[in-house]
C-alpha cells in the first residue's frame, strides 16, 4: 500500500480533491485530496486527474474503488489510469503524446483507463470527454499502477493444472462460462482460483468470479497494467497469473483471455508458450455463432494446434440449442456442451481432464 502521509512534492504543485477514484486505481488506496503535477513525458499506467466536460448518456458510469459504480456528471473530478484499449464493440485508444493541464482526452472504459480514442462503436459515438488537471505526485516522482502492483514472474511454472478460457470476439459467453464453471465446481468442494489474462481493467468480471466461488481472483491489473493492449506478448502475464493463483494451492486455475484470439489484446500469443500449453488441461472456445467456431479451429490448424490435442470443448452462444451442439460435433468433430444447459456435460469433460493430471502430479 502506497503511504501518502509521509509523501513529499516537487516545487509547489497543484492539488485537487476528488469526487470519485476509478477502480483502475484501487490497489493503491488513494486518498481523495491529491497532488498534482506534469510530468515530461506519459507513460501508460500513469495515475492522473481529470475533470468531465461532457457525459456519453450510453455509457454514462464509471467503476470506483470498491466495485462500486457512480454516474457520471460535468464538472465532476475523477481519477484513473493512462492507458490503451482496442474495443471492437466498444471504444478504442490509446496515449496522448502530450498532456498539458487543460488539455482534452477520454474515458476508455468504465474502469477509469483514460486515454485520446482513435474509434467508437457507431451505436456509442464518442465516450466522456475529459479534461486533464494533472498527474498524481509521490514522493519525488509520480504515481503509477506499478506502483502497487504484484511482481512480474515469468520462471518456470509451478505444477498446477490450468484450465484457459477463449473467445472468438467480445461478448462471447466468456465471463458466464467461467462463472458457471466456479459455481459448479466450487459446489462439489475443489478449490478454484481465477484470472483474466488479457483485456481493459476493470473490476466486475473478477468480482463475479468470486462471487461465483473463486477462492483468489486476480487479473493482469494486479500487475500493475492498464490493459493488455499495448503488449505483443502475453506469456509474462500469463506465467506470472499462473504463479501469483498457484498459492493457496488450489485444485485448478481457470484463466479468461478478454477479447477474442485475433484482436488488439494479443491473446494469440497466448498459445506460442510451449511451458503455458504444458499447463492447460483444457480449452473451452466460446463462440457466437458455427462460423466463428469453424473460424477459430482453422486458425488454430494454421498455427499447428490440433484442436483435439489442445483438449478443446466449444461452448458459448453457438452452443444454445442442441441444434448448434450436433452441428458442432458432427461437423468439426470437437466436442460441445452449453455451460447452463448441458453443465453436467462441461463438468465431465473438465474432470476427465483433471484426474490424469492428478495422478501424474
Amino acid at each position: 500500500m502506497i503511504d501518502f502521509k509521509h509523501a513529499t512534492s516537487l516545487g509547489t504543485p497543484g492539488q485537487t480533491r476528488a469526487d470519485a477514484i476509478s477502480s483502475v486505481v484501487s490497489r493503491l488506496k488513494l486518498p481523495r485530496t491529491l497532488r498534482l503535477g506534469q510530468p515530461d513525458q506519459v507513460d501508460y499506467g500513469q495515475v492522473v486527474a481529470a475533470r468531465v466536460r461532457s457525459v456519453n448518456l450510453s455509457y454514462p458510469v464509471l467503476e470506483t474503488t470498491g466495485s462500486r459504480s457512480v454516474r457520471l456528471r460535468e464538472g465532476m473530478r475523477i481519477v484513473g489510469a493512462l492507458g490503451a484499449r482496442r474495443a471492437l464493440h466498444g471504444f478504442s485508444g490509446d496515449l496522448p503524446e502530450r498532456l498539458v493541464p487543460g488539455a482534452g482526452f477520454h474515458l476508455l472504459n468504465k474502469g477509469g483507463v483514460m486515454g485520446e480514442c482513435t474509434a467508437f462503436h457507431r451505436a456509442l459515438g464518442w465516450p466522456a470527454a475529459l479534461e486533464y488537471l494533472g498527474t498524481v505526485r509521490y514522493n519525488s516522482g509520480f504515481l503509477s499502477l506499478r506502483d502497487g502492483a504484484l511482481p512480474s514472474l515469468s520462471h518456470s511454472l509451478p505444477r498446477i493444472p490450468v484450465i484457459l478460457v477463449l473467445g472468438t470476439c467480445m461478448n462471447s459467453g466468456k465471463t458466464a462460462v467461467c462463472k458457471q464453471i466456479l459455481r459448479l465446481f466450487s459446489q462439489k468442494g475443489f478449490n478454484v482460483n481465477a484470472g483474466k489474462v488479457a483485456g481493459v481493467a476493470a473490476r466486475a468480471d473478477l468480482e463475479a468470479m468470486r462471487k461465483s466461488g473463486a477462492g483468489r481472483v486476480l487479473s493482469f491489473h494486479d500487475l500493475g497494467l492498464p490493459s493488455s493492449a499495448h503488449l505483443s506478448d502475453l506469456s509474462t502475464v500469463a506465467r506470472s497469473l499462473v504463479h501469483h493463483l498457484s498459492s493457496p494451492a488450489p485444485d485448478f486455475a481457470l484463466l479468461e483471455a478478454g477479447d477474442g484470439i485475433l484482436g488488439g489484446y494479443h491473446v494469440d500469443s497466448l498459445l506460442r508458450d510451449d511451458q503455458l500449453l504444458e499447463r492447460i488441461v483444457c480449452v473451452v472456445l466460446c463462440a457466437n455463432d458455427l462460423m466463428g467456431v469453424w473460424g477459430s479451429l482453422e486458425w488454430l490448424r494454421q498455427q499447428g494446434h490440433d484442436p483435439q490435442g489442445l483438449s478443446l470443448l466449444v461452448s458459448g452462444p453457438a452452443t444454445d440449442s442442441a441444434e448448434g451442439i450436433r452441428y458442432v460435433e458432427r461437423h468439426f468433430q470437437v466436442p460441445a456442451a452449453n455451460a447452463f444447459e448441458s453443465s453436467g456435460k462441461l463438468c465431465t469433460f473438465i474432470l476427465e481432464r483433471l484426474i490424469p493430471w492428478s495422478r501424474s502430479a
